[in-house]
């Protein structure tokens, strides 16, 4: 599993989970095991890997 430089800043996002959209920052971007590529997001001090399609820019 590969992973991508990091932005030089956080990146404002927004990220779709359970049909909403939440505000967060983009910290960082891989491929994961199963090819799909994926996005590392801050939200409030959380991290979570997220498909990419679930996320968009602010």
């Amino acid at each position: 599993m590969s992973v991508a430089t990091s932005p030089v800043r956080p990146v404002a996002v927004q990220v779709r989970i359970g049909g909403r959209w939440i505000a967060g920052q983009e910290v960082g971007r891989r491929t994961g095991a199963a090819g799909a590529d994926e996005i590392l997001v801050s939200h409030h001090g959380h991290l979570v890997w997220v498909d990419h399609q679930s996320v968009r820019s602010a």
